[in-house]
């Protein structure tokens, strides 16, 4: 997949195109239905920090994609930095602004143990990114809600039908002053749209970008070529494992970042929406991020998800880009199942 240009053709812009479309009109209508002109919050650092989170979520697919891994395991990845991070935030003895700053780092550190393990089963054991994902993903569940900060109330965990019935809870775990939020969000979000430039950059125009590519496209023509294929694919889910890490440990930092818990379904999987309406590339899904930040802060956001029919509409809807999407993305990784084996080798 080369960055910046979409190979679907103008069918498939014009299908994220009228997809964002329903989502913002349908939010309207519902909040004209329920007589109501109010969306959440109404608060700048509201749309950044969710514009923040929903971007390094689509890097975190976005990253294996490009060297031929699915991986559904982001929200695996979400949850060890939820957990990393509240470990951080039980720490009476540090100021909240470092328990901010340590607990990123420390999300992101968990996000990446969990890239590196789905790696090595992926090499060892031949389990697929996909199996070993979500398996992880259902172990991590119980020692999020259980390590927490306050365990009942953890963002977007797991999928439970009966939260679209209710506004969903929120306690924030670190207190911080909006202003800090709001400073530190401008600068992830700076961060996130600096990584996704470079990154596209560099797929574009250096040789290891180059080599990434062809993992991507063939990883049995990669291997003949010389190039590790396995150390490229644990590399990029690792860094994809980061992203996602980041912001399960934004998760703690005060009442703003709700918007992200918005989400009708586990938010780890936010990302897929992301990469999936950016088109499968990075500078897509910098739009697609900050596009999908702005309609969860519009008015008729919380009637639809407050109601169980029209949340589980704007979750169909969020699902769909990947049906006309997906078909178009696979075969650009050479040969049609080249992306479902997990062993990259020649046979003997």
């Amino acid at each position: 997949m080369i960055p910046g240009r979409s190979r679907g053709g103008p069918w498939v812009l014009l299908g994220n195109a009228a997809l964002l479309v329903a989502l913002f009109t349908g939010s309207y209508l519902i909040a004209a239905a329920a007589g109501s002109s109010q969306g959440w919050a109404p608060w700048s650092g509201d749309i950044v920090l969710a514009a923040a989170g929903l971007l390094f979520l689509g890097l975190a697919f976005l990253f294996p994609l490009h060297a031929g891994l699915l991986n559904v395991g982001i929200h695996a990845q979400f949850l060890a930095g939820f957990i990393a991070g509240s470990l951080v935030a039980r720490s009476a003895d540090i100021l909240p602004g470092a328990q901010g700053l340590l607990g990123l780092i420390a999300g992101a550190g968990g996000g990446l143990l969990v890239g590196v393990v789905m790696a090595w089963l992926k090499r060892k054991l031949a389990i697929h990114e996909i199996l070993s994902g979500l398996l992880l993903a259902a172990m991590l569940v119980p020692a999020a809600r259980a390590f927490g900060v306050e365990p009942a109330a953890a963002p977007a965990l797991e999928i439970q039908l009966g939260t679209l019935a209710r506004t969903l809870s929120w306690a924030p775990g670190l207190h911080l002053a909006p202003s800090f939020v709001m400073a530190w969000g401008i600068l992830l979000l700076a961060a996130g749209i600096g990584l996704g430039l470079l990154a596209a950059h560099l797929l574009r125009a250096s040789v290891r970008g180059f080599e990434l590519r062809a993992v991507g496209s063939n990883p049995l023509a990669a291997v003949a070529a010389g190039v590790d294929v396995d150390s490229m694919q644990m590399l990029t889910i690792a860094v994809g494992g980061a992203c996602a890490g980041v912001v399960g440990a934004l998760q703690l930092w005060t009442d703003p970042a709700v918007a992200l818990e918005r989400w009708p379904v586990p938010l780890g999987f936010a990302g897929i929406t992301v990469a999936f309406l950016g088109g499968g590339y990075l500078r897509g899904a910098l739009v697609a991020a900050i596009v999908l930040a702005v309609w969860l802060n519009t008015p008729g956001v919380a009637a639809a998800l407050s109601s169980p029919v029209w949340g589980g509409a704007m979750a169909l809807l969020l699902v769909l880009p990947a049906f006309w999407n997906l078909p178009r993305l696979i075969p650009d990784q050479g040969a049609p199942r080249a992306i479902w084996r997990t062993r990259h080798r020649e046979s003997v």
